[in-house]
């Protein structure tokens, strides 16, 4: 396990901008996310407290690392279940810690 900068962006077709794939680099992502975005920004309008634990499954930007239904099915047999007991013993840590999240506002 890694942690670093996902971008998270509803863009769609950005592993052929080249442009773009310079920016990622630039800021160090280890990661895109398509999905995460909605969650937080209806959780953000609606005054929700909102949270992700990503498992990243595939790496488009490299010939080899898109995604099938065959590595999907790999990643989920074998990474799904240790993620989320991860993930979980995680939050509990800071939680029993009483470390809080802080919010940054831009």
């Amino acid at each position: 396990y890694r942690t670093g900068v996902v971008y998270t962006t509803n863009r769609r077709m950005w592993e052929h901008d080249d442009e773009f794939l310079r920016a990622l680099h630039r800021m160090t992502c280890i990661a895109i996310d398509m999905e995460t975005a909605t969650v937080f920004m209806v959780g953000h309008y609606n005054q929700i407290a909102r949270g992700a634990l990503l498992l990243v499954s595939d790496v488009p930007v490299l010939p080899e690392g898109v995604k099938s239904e065959a590595s999907d099915r790999e990643v989920t047999r074998n990474w799904s279940q240790i993620h989320l007991e991860l993930g979980i013993e995680a939050m509990t840590e800071i939680e029993e810690q009483g470390e809080t999240i802080r919010h940054f506002r831009y």
